[in-house]
């Protein structure tokens, strides 16, 4: 089952958001994006009085293949950029995962997305390959599009917790038979295993109250 995923990154650490909203003030919408091979054309909404800035600052871009004003709507004009060239290892991952931005937003150097996933292990695999790439990511919530957002994987768990269930994951502690133990995770994160442990076992109680209607207080 698909997962939509809001995740938040720093501008500075991917080629596209420095080139967009580095230090410009601006506030950038992107139009939904499906990534086609080392294609990548993206099309985002800015304020009208701000568009010879962003073409100013795209130009100077040498991926930057060209910048046109396609649409303008209340005050707003829908840009299109093309580029020349990939841009780093986020748009690799996303391609390498079949990940498709639902909603992008960049403003005072952060962009926040929402990505949709095929399946909880392509998010994973997603989370993993970016870290190798050195694009930390923040992973703010994770929810099936069936479900009601408010019961989405995201509610009540923590970002350490997160950090935590989404490498445990990815290295195969909940396989049978399991692939690495506590003792190994918490050396590969650098606190000790009860930590580890703790957050682990906190990260999935909340997990499951938020996703099991029928979970209350007196069932943790």
């Amino acid at each position: 089952m698909s997962v939509i995923a809001s995740i938040e990154i720093a501008a500075e650490d991917f080629s596209f958001g420095g080139a967009l909203a580095a230090d410009t003030g601006l506030r950038i919408r992107l139009e939904r994006v499906v990534p086609m091979g080392s294609t990548f054309i993206p099309y985002f909404w800015v304020e009208d009085g701000s568009i010879e800035h962003i073409e100013r600052s795209l130009e100077s871009d040498g991926a930057i293949e060209s910048v046109d004003v396609v649409d303008s709507l209340n005050g707003e004009s829908l840009v299109r950029v093309r580029w020349e060239e990939d841009l780093d290892g986020l748009l690799d991952a996303m391609v390498e995962t079949g990940a498709v931005i639902l909603e992008g937003t960049g403003e005072e150097g952060r962009w926040t997305f929402q990505f949709r996933f095929p399946d909880h292990d392509a998010l994973t695999d997603f989370y993993r390959q970016c870290i190798d790439r050195n694009i930390p990511l923040d992973l703010q919530s994770v929810h099936n599009p069936g479900l009601p957002e408010s019961m989405g994987l995201g509610l009540g768990v923590t970002d350490a917790q997160r950090e935590a269930l989404l490498l445990a994951l990815d290295r195969g502690y909940f396989d049978v038979p399991r692939r690495i133990n506590l003792t190994d995770l918490s050396s590969e994160m650098g606190i000790s295993d009860t930590a580890v442990s703790q957050r682990i076992r906190r990260g999935i109680t909340s997990i499951l109250a938020a996703t099991l209607p029928e979970a209350d207080e007196g069932s943790h």
